[in-house]
C-alpha cells in the first residue's frame, strides 16, 4: 500500500474552502444562518474548536 505524507483536511479548511468561499459567506453570515455566535464560527474556521454531535 502506498503511504502519503499528506495531512488530512481540518474542519476549518473544509468549512472555509468548500462552503464559505464558493457561497460568498462571511463568518457573521454563517453564524447567523446556523444560530450560533460568530465567535464559535471563527474558532471553527481557525481550528480552535471541534465539531461535536448535539
Amino acid at each position: 500500500m502506498l503511504m502519503t505524507a499528506r495531512k488530512p483536511a481540518t474542519v476549518g479548511e473544509i468549512i472555509t474552502e468548500e462552503f464559505m468561499q464558493p457561497l460568498g459567506l462571511t463568518q457573521a453570515a454563517l453564524a447567523e444562518a446556523m444560530g450560533v455566535q460568530r465567535k464559535h464560527v471563527n474558532e471553527l474556521c481557525n481550528d480552535r474548536r471541534n465539531v461535536t454531535a448535539a
